[in-house]
């Protein structure tokens, strides 16, 4: 979000419908660049030491394409394995919280956990 040009007729809004995002698809005509990104230890909140299933799936959100790479959000891990993930304040954020939660479940395993 935040990050795209408004192209005339590139695609048509309904009556009722709302623009929220866009997703680019394909190859870019350059090779791009790396973004900077948090620390695992900037969006996670335990108490004591993290499971192994935990960690790698904070490293996967983290991976996630955010609003314009804000990455606001946190994954807490209480007891018997549950998950929280909270968003913070920030353009987006909302639907970044679900593309997160997703990149989090595949690298985690749903096995592991479940959501709080």
């Amino acid at each position: 979000g935040l990050t795209y040009s408004k192209i005339p007729g590139a695609f048509e809004i309904g009556k009722g419908e709302k623009l929220v995002l866009t997703i680019a698809i394909g190859y870019g005509a350059e090779e791009g660049r790396q973004h900077k990104s948090k620390t695992p230890e900037q969006v996670m909140k335990v108490a004591g030491s993290a499971p192994e299933w935990f960690l790698k799936g904070v490293r996967y959100a983290l991976l996630a394409p955010t609003s314009i790479n804000q990455q606001k959000f946190t994954f807490i891990l209480h007891p018997d394995s549950k998950v929280s993930c909270k968003a913070s304040l920030g353009p987006y954020s909302k639907v970044d919280l679900g593309i997160v939660r997703y990149h989090f479940e595949v690298a985690a395993g749903l096995e592991n956990f479940s959501w709080l």
